[in-house]
């Protein structure tokens, strides 16, 4: 099988929980030691990916540091190709932090804050070949948040594996500031929209800032007949949206534990059963199932192996 390819943001998560304090305000013993572990949006996707059995290659930039070369090792531990992974050594591979309270509730903090990696992607290191050979091409909006190279690059990208006939995804990973996109990144979504196959995102968190009215007229107004709508329900499960009507996947039911990548899983397993060749229903299914396998354990990272999902399918 031809590798899939993965392009955007990787970088590392550094989770600290809060200490426990005791009613006189001394630190209790059962405190958690802070863990790092690989993270970005792009990133998680791929591992997802690799881990659900399918071949997947990274296009993305990290710093010649301490995070870029852990970036570069987890991937390699995972399966995941780095032969496009470009390292700029002028660049600095984000950590992000993420602060974690008694009720599971995280606050995330990205440093350093400056010549940060994943915005740059160098197009000349870009190898377009292996774009027009691949099985697969996905990225995600947080790369293209800002105005960088990364933003240029990836719509390149998007335009050389639509004219390959190469399948193309895009998550739309919104980041809203008091409830508005800014219409430089708005505009960059939408053309990036235009080259998929496929759009995801969440609800009311994504499709409700793409328009005037709400999520749903929203998502339907972005399908082609070439472009399938894919709209994430939380706990209400998932509906693609097609030229064709809609169809509709309820959630797993399971004890929820952290959400953090639950999107990013999904996208994982709603390519990996497309490339298996099983229809829309099929595909959002198994999106579901890794999603729920996912939340009902800790860390970006828990995405399900591949006899892990159909176990977990067989249970649900």
């Amino acid at each position: 099988m031809r590798d899939a390819l993965v392009v955007g943001d990787a970088v590392v998560d550094i989770i600290v929980p809060f200490p426990r304090l005791s009613g006189s305000g001394r630190r209790r013993a059962d405190f958690s030691p802070p863990c790092v572990q690989g993270g970005g949006t792009a990133a998680n996707t791929a591992v997802a990916l690799r881990r659900l059995g399918v071949p997947v290659s990274f296009i993305g930039s990290v710093g010649d540091d301490q995070y870029g070369r852990y970036v570069r090792k987890d991937f390699e531990a995972e399966g995941v190709g780095t032969g496009m992974v470009i390292v700029e050594p002028e660049m600095n591979t984000v950590g992000v932090f993420a602060f974690v309270d008694e009720t599971g509730e995280r606050y995330l903090w990205g440093w350093p804050r400056v010549d940060q990696a994943f915005k740059a992607i160098d197009e000349a290191k870009v190898d377009f070949g292996a774009v027009r050979a691949a099985a697969w091409v996905h990225s995600s909006g947080m790369a293209i948040a800002h105005d960088s190279s990364a933003r240029r690059a990836i719509l390149r990208i998007f335009e050389e594996a639509r004219g390959a006939g190469v399948p193309t995804s895009f998550d739309l990973n919104l980041r809203a500031d008091d409830g508005r996109v800014d219409p430089l990144f708005m505009r960059a979504v939408r053309d990036v929209v235009e080259l998929s196959n496929y759009v995801l995102g969440s609800s009311d968190e994504e499709f409700t800032l793409l328009g005037d009215g709400d999520w749903e007229e929203n998502a339907r107004a972005l399908v082609r007949k070439n472009r399938t709508v894919i709209v994430r329900l939380g706990k209400d499960g998932a509906v693609g949206i097609a030229e064709g009507g809609e169809i509709v996947e309820p959630a797993f039911n399971v004890e929820v534990v952290d959400t953090v990548g639950a999107g990013d899983v999904f996208d994982a397993a709603f390519i990996a059963a497309l490339l298996r060749g099983e229809g829309l229903p099929g595909a959002l299914r198994s999106g579901n199932a890794a999603a729920g396998f996912k939340v009902a354990r800790k860390g970006a990272r828990s995405s399900p192996r591949e006899k892990e999902l159909r176990a977990f399918m067989e249970r649900n």
